[in-house]
C-alpha cells in the first residue's frame, strides 16, 4: 500500500492545472471567446501581508493624527487642507482593504452572460472617493498658498470642490451602472488622473513658498509629496518605489538596507508605516502650520467653510467611536438576550416547560456556543430542495477564482449553484469575522456537569436537536436496545455497521479498528490525547482496546474498560469527522472533482453534464467550511480538544494522507481503507462442505454487510457511468483524442498520484465511478455522526481524564456540528435529466438516467430485504434512499 513514486503537487497544485490547460479551439469541445478570463483573478502574492500591515498602520496613524490636530486647534486654511487629506487617507485605506479582500468585503462573484464577474462591493468605492477628496485637498492647499487675495482663493477652492464632487459622482455612477464590468485598474487609473496633477500642482505651490520664505519642514513636505506621487505613478506602470522583497528594491527598502543593514530589508513595511503613516502627515501638518504663521491669515478664505469642515471632521472623529459603542452594546446586551435560551425552556427553566427544564444546565454555556447553536437552528427552514435546484452548468471563465483557506489548501471561491445576494454575502462575511475574533469569543472549555435526574439528559438533548435531528443512518438504540452503545455490543455495531465500519480491517485473528494516528496531536490543558485501537475476535466480539493516552492495553473486566471504550468511541468520532468527512471527502476529493471539472471542462462538455448533479453546491459548502470548521477559533476548534498546533497538524496529516492513498479506480477501497475486508469469508465458505456452506454464508454476510452493500452500490454507479461514457466515446481512441478531457485528467492526477493514466475508456469509467461513489454514499456514511452524539454518554469530541461522558458544553458543540448534516439537500433519487446536453443523444441520456434510478431503487430494496433478515449488523450506509446527490452540506 505504499504510495507510488510520483511527484505530488502541493503549493503549486493549481499552477500544474494551468500548465496543461489547452488553448481555445482544441479538443472535441471548444471554448468560446466568452469562456476566457477578462481580468486577472490570480491569488495575492506572498508579500501582500506586508503591504497590508503597512497600509493598515498608515491609515490608523492618519486617523489618530487627525484627531490630535483637531483637538489642539487648526491655525489656518493650509492646516485645514492637510486635515482634509488625512480624512481622505483614512477612506483610501478602508476602501483598499475592501478591494483587496482584507476585510473579506471586497470580491463577490455573480453570474454574467460572459461567465463569472467580480463585483466590488460598495465599500470598495470608498477607495476611489478617498482619492478624489485627497485630490481636492491638494488643490485647496494650492489655492490658499498661492493666492494672497481671499476672493481668488475662495473661487479656486470652490472650483476644486465642484470638480471633486463631479468626479465622485462619476465614480458612483460607474459603480451603479458598470460596477460589474469595469476592471478595478481602470477606476484606479481614473482616480490617479485627478490625484497626480492635483498633488503636483500643490507641490509647485509649496516649493515656490519655500523658495520665497524658506523653512526646512516645507522643503521636507515637498520631498514627501514628490515621493508618494512617484509611488502612485509607478504603481500604475506595474512598478513600485517600495519593494517588500529582501533581495532587491529601491525607496524605503533601499534606505532601510543602507542605514540598518540587509537584514532589515524584509521589514520594510514597518518603516513605511512610520514614513507614510506618521512622519509624512506630521511633516505636512508642521509645514502647513508654518505656512499659516507666515501668511498670518486665519480661516474662512476657502471652501468649504470653516463651520462645515469642523462639523465634517467632528463627524469623522466621532463616527468610529459611536460605531464601536453600538457594536459593544449589541455584543454585550442584545446578543446574550437573543441567544440565551437554546433549549426553549425559557429563562430560568421550570417544570411548566417540561421536567428536564427544571435542571437545564445550558444557561452556563459560553456565549460562543449559544450563538452558533442558535444560528444553526435559524438557518434551517425545513424545506426539501428538489432536482430543479440543480441547474445545467453555466459558461464560466476558466480557471475559477481561488483562495487559500489554510496553508496547503486552495479552493475555488465562486459557485455557479449559489444564488449570491450581495447583502447576504456581506452579512455572512461580517458574522464570520465577528465570531472568529478571539477577543470577543475566547476559547473557553467550561466543565459543566449534567443533571443527575433520570431521563433529563436525553430529554434535553432532544430539545436541543429539535426539528434539525437528521434521519439516523444507524439507530443504535433500535438495533441494540436501550443505552447499549455504551456496552460491548455497541462497540461492535459502531465498528461493523456504524460510523467506523469503513475503518475496520481484517487481521489474522479477527478484526481491528485503528485510530491511534490521532495520538501525536497535541491537546489543550485538561483533556486527554486522542487515539485508540479496538480489536475484535472472528465473531466480532471486543477483545481489547489500546488506549493511547494511558499507553496501555485494556481488556473487558479491567477497571479502565469503560473509560477506554469512551476514549475509543470519541477518537473514532473525532477522526472520522476531521479526517474522513471534512478533510478527505469534502476538502480534497469533492473539492478536486468540482475544481477540475469547472476549471477544465466547458459547460457544453458531456462529462461536465455527467458530473453536475454530483458537484452541486460543493464549492459553496466547502467555502463555508473554512471559517466554520477549518480555521483556528472555528466551531470545530472550539468543539475538539486540539490546540492550534494540533488542529493544524491534524488537517495537514489528513490532506496529505488522502492525496497519497485515494485511489478512485480501485473498487475494493473506501477512502484509504479496504472495502473487501470480510468478503474473503466467501472464499472460505466455498471451501467448506456443501452441507455447511449456507450457514457459513449467513455468518459471512453478518460481518460483510458494509462491504457487500458498498460493492453492490458501486456496481450500480459503475454501470451508469460506463453506459454514459459509451454514448459519447465510442472507443479508447475517442477518449485519447479529447484534449480537454486530458487537461481535466491531469488536474486529477496532480492531486491524486494513484489515478492511472488516461489510456482507455475503462480507466475513465472506473475513476469517475470512484468519485461519484465517494461524494454520494461515502459522504453520507462519514457524515452520519448524529447517532453517536445525541447522547453525551455515547461519544464526544473531548475526553476529560476519568470521565466516561462529555460535559454539557462539549456535548452541545459537537451536536451543533452533527445537526448541520440535517439540512435538507437534493436527494440522489430524483429526475436530474434536465442537466444533460440537448443534443442528438438526449433521448439516450434521459433513458439512461431512468434506468439508473430503477437500479438504485433495486439496490435500496435489496438493502431493506437483507436488513429485515437475520443480519446482525443492519447497514444502511449504501441505501440510495438515504443519499444526497453531492457533498452539498
Amino acid at each position: 500500500d505504499a504510495p507510488p513514486a510520483a511527484p505530488r503537487a502541493r503549493a503549486a497544485q493549481w499552477q500544474v492545472e494551468a500548465a496543461v490547460r489547452p488553448s481555445p479551439g482544441q479538443g472535441s469541445c471548444d471554448y468560446s471567446a466568452s469562456d476566457r478570463p477578462s481580468e486577472d483573478l490570480e491569488l495575492r502574492n506572498e508579500h501582500d501581508d506586508e503591504a497590508m500591515y503597512a497600509y493598515y498602520g498608515a491609515g490608523l496613524v492618519n486617523i489618530v493624527l487627525g484627531v490630535l490636530v483637531s483637538l489642539f486647534g487648526i491655525p489656518g486654511e493650509a492646516s485645514l487642507s492637510v486635515g482634509i487629506f488625512t480624512a481622505a487617507e483614512a477612506l483610501i485605506v478602508l476602501g483598499w482593504f475592501c478591494l483587496s479582500q482584507r476585510l473579506a468585503f471586497g470580491a463577490l462573484y455573480v453570474k454574467g452572460d460572459a461567465g463569472i464577474i467580480r463585483v466590488q462591493s460598495w465599500l470598495g468605492l470608498l477607495h476611489y472617493l478617498g482619492q478624489a477628496i485627497a485630490a481636492f485637498s491638494w488643490l485647496r492647499l494650492h489655492a490658499v498658498v498661492t493666492h494672497a487675495d481671499d476672493a481668488r482663493a475662495r473661487a479656486e477652492s470652490a472650483s476644486a470642490l465642484r470638480l471633486c464632487f463631479g468626479v465622485m459622482a462619476i465614480f458612483v455612477g460607474a459603480f451603479a451602472v458598470f460596477g460589474t464590468v469595469i476592471p478595478t485598474h481602470m477606476l484606479q487609473a481614473a482616480a490617479c488622473v485627478l490625484f497626480v496633477p492635483a498633488a503636483a500642482k500643490s507641490w509647485i505651490a509649496i516649493a515656490m513658498f519655500w523658495w520665497r520664505h524658506g523653512g526646512v519642514l516645507v522643503l521636507a513636505a515637498c520631498a514627501f509629496i514628490a515621493f508618494w506621487v512617484g509611488q502612485v505613478i509607478a504603481e500604475q506602470r506595474g512598478m513600485s518605489l517600495i519593494d517588500y522583497e529582501a533581495g532587491s528594491g529601491i525607496g524605503v527598502t533601499l534606505l532601510a538596507r543602507g542605514l540598518l543593514g540587509a537584514e532589515a530589508a524584509p521589514h520594510a513595511w514597518k518603516y513605511e508605516v512610520f514614513a507614510r503613516g506618521f512622519l509624512a502627515p506630521s511633516v505636512y501638518f508642521a509645514a502647513a502650520a508654518h505656512i499659516d504663521r507666515v501668511q498670518g491669515r486665519g480661516l474662512g478664505r476657502a471652501y468649504p467653510s470653516e463651520l462645515f469642515m469642523r462639523r465634517a471632521l467632528r463627524f469623522k472623529h466621532s463616527a468610529p467611536v459611536l460605531l464601536a459603542l453600538a457594536l459593544a452594546a449589541i455584543h454585550s446586551f442584545a446578543i446574550p438576550r437573543s441567544f440565551g435560551d437554546i433549549t426553549g425552556c425559557g429563562e430560568g427553566g421550570g417544570e411548566a416547560a417540561g421536567p428536564e427544564c427544571a435542571v437545564d444546565p445550558t444557561g452556563g454555556l459560553d456565549q460562543y456556543t449559544k450563538v452558533y447553536f442558535s444560528i444553526i437552528h435559524l438557518l434551517d427552514d425545513g424545506s426539501q430542495p428538489g432536482p430543479s435546484f440543480v441547474q445545467a452548468p453555466n459558461r464560466t471563465v476558466q480557471p475559477l477564482p481561488k483562495e487559500q483557506v489554510v496553508p496547503g489548501l486552495v479552493l475555488p471561491s465562486y459557485d455557479e449553484d449559489e444564488g449570491l445576494v450581495t447583502s447576504r454575502a456581506l452579512a455572512n462575511q461580517a458574522f464570520s469575522g465577528y465570531v472568529k475574533d478571539g477577543r470577543l469569543y475566547p476559547l473557553e472549555d467550561l466543565d459543566l456537569p449534567w443533571p443527575e435526574k433520570d431521563g433529563a439528559i436525553k430529554a434535553l438533548m432532544g430539545r436541543l436537536s429539535g426539528s434539525l435531528a437528521p434521519a439516523e443512518l444507524y439507530d443504535y438504540d433500535a438495533n441494540i436496545g436501550g443505552d447499549s452503545l455504551i456496552g460491548d455490543a455497541g462497540l461492535a455495531h459502531l465498528c461493523f455497521a456504524g460510523l467506523g465500519a469503513h475503518v475496520t480491517r481484517r487481521t489474522a485473528d479477527g478484526y481491528e479498528a485503528d485510530f491511534t494516528y490521532l495520538a501525536p496531536l497535541t491537546v489543550r490543558p485538561g483533556f486527554e490525547r486522542y487515539g485508540a485501537k479496538a480489536t475484535f475476535d472472528a465473531a466480532a466480539r471486543p477483545v481489547s482496546i489500546w488506549w493511547s493516552h494511558g499507553e496501555k492495553e485494556v481488556r473487558p473486566g479491567d477497571a479502565a474498560w469503560t473509560h477506554a471504550k469512551f476514549a475509543f468511541r470519541s477518537s473514532l468520532l473525532t477522526g472520522v469527522t476531521l479526517k474522513d468527512h471534512l478533510a478527505a471527502t469534502h476538502l480534497t476529493i469533492a473539492a478536486t472533482l468540482v475544481s477540475a471539472s469547472r476549471d477544465h471542462l466547458p459547460a457544453t462538455h458531456p462529462l461536465r453534464r455527467l458530473l453536475k448533479p454530483f458537484t452541486y453546491r460543493t464549492i459553496a459548502v466547502n467555502r463555508a467550511a473554512g471559517p466554520l470548521l477549518v480555521h483556528e477559533l472555528s466551531l470545530l476548534h472550539h468543539t475538539v480538544a486540539l490546540d492550534a498546533a494540533g488542529l493544524e497538524a491534524g488537517f495537514a496529516f489528513a490532506f496529505n494522507r488522502t492525496r497519497d492513498t485515494f485511489d478512485p479506480a480501485n473498487p475494493a477501497r473506501f477512502l484509504e481503507y479496504p472495502l473487501e475486508y470480510p468478503l474473503s469469508s466467501a472464499a472460505e465458505c466455498a471451501a467448506t462442505p456443501p452441507s455447511s456452506q449456507a450457514a457459513c454464508a449467513d455468518e459471512a454476510d453478518e460481518l460483510a454487510a458494509f462491504a457487500a452493500d458498498g460493492t453492490r452500490y458501486r456496481a450500480a454507479v459503475r454501470e451508469y457511468v460506463g453506459r454514459y461514457v459509451g454514448i459519447y466515446y465510442a472507443d479508447d481512441a475517442a477518449v485519447g483524442s479529447d484534449v480537454v478531457l486530458a487537461s481535466f485528467w491531469a488536474a486529477l492526477v496532480a492531486h491524486f498520484p494513484r489515478i492511472p493514466p488516461l489510456s482507455s475508456r475503462e480507466a475513465l469509467v472506473e475513476v469517475l465511478t470512484g468519485f461519484v461513489f465517494h461524494v454520494t454514499a461515502g459522504h453520507r456514511h462519514v457524515g452520519a455522526a448524529y447517532s453517536a452524539v445525541k447522547d453525551p454518554r455515547y461519544a464526544g469530541a473531548k475526553i476529560r481524564p476519568g470521565r466516561d461522558m462529555s460535559d454539557v458544553q462539549a456535548a452541545v458543540q459537537v451536536l451543533a456540528i452533527a445537526l448541520v448534516t440535517g439540512f435538507k439537500q437534493p436527494m440522489l433519487l430524483g429526475d436530474y435529466s434536465h442537466v444533460f446536453l440537448r443534443d442528438g443523444h438526449r433521448n439516450a441520456t434521459r433513458a439512461l438516467w431512468s434506468d439508473f434510478q430503477a437500479k438504485l431503487l433495486q439496490v435500496s430494496a435489496e438493502v431493506d430485504e437483507r436488513n429485515r433478515g437475520p443480519r446482525r449488523f443492519k447497514v444502511r450506509a449504501f441505501d440510495p434512499r438515504e443519499m444526497a446527490t453531492s457533498v452539498s452540506i
